[in-house]
């Protein structure tokens, strides 16, 4: 059983501050979570992605958020986490698209058969927060 655990030096941002965004806000947030992933993290990728894993994300913060913008925060961070994976084309010549191209390869995706998914939320000092992620493989 292998571990992956890394800090980020932010609390993620809570579902509440992406409603209503535009989609190059949105696309903007997404390739700053995955760059902050790969800064913190890229030494610790694993040569295969784990098929299966358990990943708790603790976010401390000096508020407590509410369940669902919790997780639905929880989202970029999750997607920077998975592998990317090219699409069926489904007409001739059509252009090539790709699920999850901002992943980075820790987990093969973020379905309910690879990634069981756990987010608390810690309440802590300002000067305290931060995200912490920590990824368990689990072994069948």
């Amino acid at each position: 059983m292998r571990i992956i655990s890394f800090t980020l030096p932010k609390p993620f941002p809570l579902l509440n501050h992406s409603i209503g965004q535009s989609r190059f806000a949105l696309t903007r947030m997404r390739r700053q979570m995955a760059r902050s992933v790969a800064a913190e993290a890229a030494h610790l990728r694993p040569a295969e992605p784990f098929q299966r894993a358990h990943v708790l994300i603790e976010r401390y913060s000096a508020g407590t958020p509410d369940k669902d913008g919790l997780y639905g925060g929880a989202k970029f961070l999750v997607d920077a986490l998975t592998t990317p994976r090219l699409l069926n084309v489904r007409t001739e010549g059509a252009r090539q698209r790709v699920k999850n191209k901002r992943g980075l390869g820790f987990v093969v995706d973020d379905g309910p058969a690879h990634m069981q998914l756990e987010v608390r939320a810690v309440k802590c000092r300002l000067c305290e927060q931060r995200t912490v992620v920590t990824i368990t493989e689990v072994v069948a």
